[in-house]
């Protein structure tokens, strides 16, 4: 029932920051059960239920909240569980792109390698669909965690190498 209306989210996303600033244990609790609701709810089959959660506005909010208070091996089951092979859509989708943000701000450097890997050779998508702070969230990831950041400027360097997609000019 909190998952659901605007104002409850909200007091979701504001309880989390507060647990997390007190350093309370109840902190990740409340993450891994809130991660655990939106893992349940699922109206497309195909799909993981936490994908589906993170495309919708209001259920994103939540999860890019709990991202930023959860542990790293947290994190590391978020994406090894729901997001690992579905990069490239969570990229270039409108909503869900922030997502991938808050996870690879706070990301640990294997799952940033990870995302690096699947995602790296592909970032010309997120960039032709206008959502660059992908590219820059990765970025700010490369810089903490330094042994990536070779790689990281390498897929920089292929993307601004890559062929444009022919845009259509506008009339005089």
């Amino acid at each position: 029932a909190l998952l659901a209306p605007p104002c409850a989210s909200l007091c979701l996303q504001g309880a989390l920051s507060a647990l997390h600033r007190s350093q309370s244990p109840s902190c990740a609790r409340l993450c891994r059960a809130l991660i655990g609701c939106l893992s349940r709810e699922s109206p497309a089959r195909d799909q993981s239920p936490l994908l589906t959660s993170l495309q919708d506005p209001a259920h994103s909010r939540l999860l890019e909240a709990a991202m930023t208070v959860l542990d790293p091996q947290g994190l590391r089951e978020l994406f090894r569980g729901h997001l690992r092979g579905h990069l490239r859509g969570v990229a270039s989708h409108r909503v869900a792109n922030h997502g991938l943000q808050r996870l690879l701000d706070h990301a640990p450097e294997d799952v940033v390698s990870e995302v690096l890997s699947e995602l790296g050779p592909a970032l010309q998508e997120p960039l032709g669909r206008g959502h660059p702070g992908v590219v820059i969230a990765l970025l700010g990831a490369a810089r903490r965690h330094p042994r990536l950041q070779g790689e990281t400027l390498r897929c920089l360097f292929q993307v601004g190498h890559a062929p444009c997609p022919l845009q259509p000019r506008p009339l005089l």
